[in-house]
């Protein structure tokens, strides 16, 4: 889905497909789940959650500095 049609559709709304494609390839190189938790920890965060929305397709990660 992200990588042939999100920038499909992207590019009917901006007329740049790039900007999309570009968003696609971060987003599937992105830390997510326990591995960003992990950072977040690792570099001195306490209370670091995740809450996935929408099934898993966008989740909000909280987290305090020590």
């Amino acid at each position: 889905y992200s990588k042939f049609i999100l920038p499909t559709i992207g590019k009917l709304f901006s007329k740049d497909k790039t900007a999309y494609k570009y968003l696609s390839e971060s987003a599937s190189v992105f830390p997510y789940g326990e591995a960003l938790n992990n950072i977040l920890r690792n570099i001195g965060f306490i209370n670091v959650e995740d809450k996935p929305q929408t099934f898993g397709v966008a989740t909000i990660y909280t987290a305090s500095k020590q």
